[in-house]
């Protein structure tokens, strides 16, 4: 996995990293974390079920300017993106025979 990364620097890291960490600490994305976490309260369950999807989007759409200035980086959030927030299947339909 290093080969691959050879030509993000140490430098572009942080900056990355940085811009995650700023997109946490915006208003519209505090209030977000703070309303999934109260309605979480100190359920690890729900927690899991309410701040960590939420969590999870805001880093994605945070990483998404990198997407746009190489491939690589689109595919491996989306990668990520499969990892973190698995695509939710429908259970079938049930008929109410109307």
């Amino acid at each position: 996995m290093a080969a691959s990364l050879q030509h993000f620097s140490l430098h572009e890291c942080k900056v990355a990293l940085q811009d995650i960490l700023r997109a946490f600490r915006e208003p519209d994305n505090v209030s977000r974390l703070d309303e999934a976490r109260e309605n979480a309260g100190n359920d690890m369950l729900r927690a899991m079920q309410t701040v960590f999807p939420v969590a999870s989007q805001i880093q994605m759409e945070a990483v998404k300017v990198y997407e746009k200035q190489d491939p690589d980086v689109a595919q491996m959030n989306s990668q990520l993106r499969s990892i973190l927030i698995p695509p939710v299947r429908a259970q079938g339909m049930v008929s109410n025979g109307s």
